[in-house]
This record gives structure tokens, sequence and C-alpha cells, in this order.
């Protein structure tokens, strides 16, 4: 009798480490399982945080057309200079100069709104003002009333005013009632180069102009840039889990 309840005892004992062997087992298989995750989980997850992309940088525009006109600081080395820029961007460089040419009869006579219509340009550069600076002691009076007409003149074009590179400090004060007054034509003045001129030591010379030319460059593609508007874009879609 005592054998029997001990081989029963040594069965159930035995039954007993199986079952507690099996148990750890898988709580091992568990600890050790990695839980998965869908891949569109985490794409849907990694599009959240990272919010919308970045709209693509904007870059200075190109032109088909440009007009250059204005008085006698157009001639000479800032048109022959700024030509071959335009002209590896594909644009059609338009050169006119009106010796002694004035903001008065720019704003009043046919002749630059008879370029417009014939050239149809996308960009005007205006080189005028040399003329008034030895000679203006009120621009407001005397030359204040004929801007907007002028700058009405060019509406609705891309405009950039070159302004004289003055050949006295004491002109200063011209190009700086100049800048007040040209909008929306953006503003240049090349006034704080070194530039080599003509014996009249007004006129910049060949390489003078070139001097010119590369300064009005930099501000062209740069600070001074009209920018091609930035494409449309919209935000993706978040993946959905399937």
């Amino acid at each position: 009798m005592i054998v029997r309840r001990l081989r029963i005892a040594i069965a159930l004992f035995s039954l007993l480490a199986v079952a507690c062997s099996k148990a750890a087992t898988a709580e091992v298989a568990d600890a050790s399982t990695p839980t998965v995750t869908s891949a569109t989980s985490v794409t849907t997850a990694a599009a959240a945080d990272a919010g919308p992309p970045a709209p693509p940088p904007r870059v200075p525009k190109k032109y088909a057309r440009v007009l250059h006109t204005g008085d006698s600081m157009v001639g000479g080395g800032l048109a022959r200079a700024l030509r071959p820029k335009f002209e590896a961007e594909g644009t059609k460089y338009y050169r006119d100069v009106i010796e002694s040419g004035t903001i008065h009869e720019f704003a009043q006579n046919d002749h630059l709104p008879s370029l417009l219509a014939r050239i149809k340009p996308d960009l005007v550069l205006l080189t005028l003002g040399a003329n008034h600076v030895p000679h203006s002691v009120d621009p407001d009076k005397e030359i204040g009333p004929f801007l907007p007409k002028l700058l009405k003149r060019v509406a609705g074009i891309d405009c950039y005013w070159i302004a004289p590179p003055i050949w006295k400090p004491s002109q200063a004060k011209f190009n700086a009632w100049l800048r007040e007054h040209v909008a929306p034509c953006r503003f240049y003045d090349g006034s704080h180069l070194e530039i080599e001129r003509r014996p009249d030591k007004i006129h910049p010379n060949e390489k003078g102009g070139e001097v010119w030319a590369e300064d009005f460059w930099r501000f062209f593609k740069g600070q001074g840039a009209f920018l091609e508007p930035a494409p449309a874009t919209s935000a993706p879609a978040l993946l959905s889990p399937p």
C-alpha cells in the first residue's frame, strides 16, 4: 500500500514538473517575439510627424525680351557688358539711347510707348536721371509730377530703375530721392563703385561700364531679383493601414 501511494505521488510530481516547464517555455517565447508593425503604419506615423514637404526654392526670373532705354548712360560699357549676360539666358536684348534724355521727355513724348508696343518687353531697364543730377534743386517740384506718368507707362512689366552713378558726393541726395519715388520699379544704385570714366569725368568708359554691369547683374540675380512663382503643391495624403 505504501509503495502504491509512493508511485502515485511520483507520477503526480512528474506531471506537475512537465506543466511548469511548458509554461516557462511559453513565457520565454512571448518575451522574445518582436511586435510586428506594418510598413504602412510606420509610413503614416512618419508622414504625420514630418508635416507637409517644404516648397521648392524660388529662383530669379528669366525673360524673353528686355528693353534697356534711357539717357547716354545706357551707351558704352554698360549696355555692351549686359547684352551677352541676357543673351546667354536666351533673352533678346534691345538697347535704346536718347542723348540728354530726361524724365520729363520719357513721361510725355511718344518714344517710350512706341518702343513698348513694338518690342513687347517683359522686362524694362530704365537708366535715367543723369541729366537732372547737376541741375536739380527741388526734385519734388521739378520731377515729382512727371514720375507717376512715366511709371504708369511701364505698369504691369517687371522694371528696374538704374540710377546714375553720381560723380560728386554732394549729388547723392538726388539718388536718395529717386529711390523713394520709382516703385514699383526695383531701384539699383551703383554709385558706391569705383568706376573708371571718360575724360568728361561723368560717363563710365568701357571698363567702368563693365564694373557697373557686373554689380547690377549680382543685384539682378540676388537680393533685387523678381522671382519665379512657386509651383502649386498639395500635401501628400497619409496612407491608411489596409
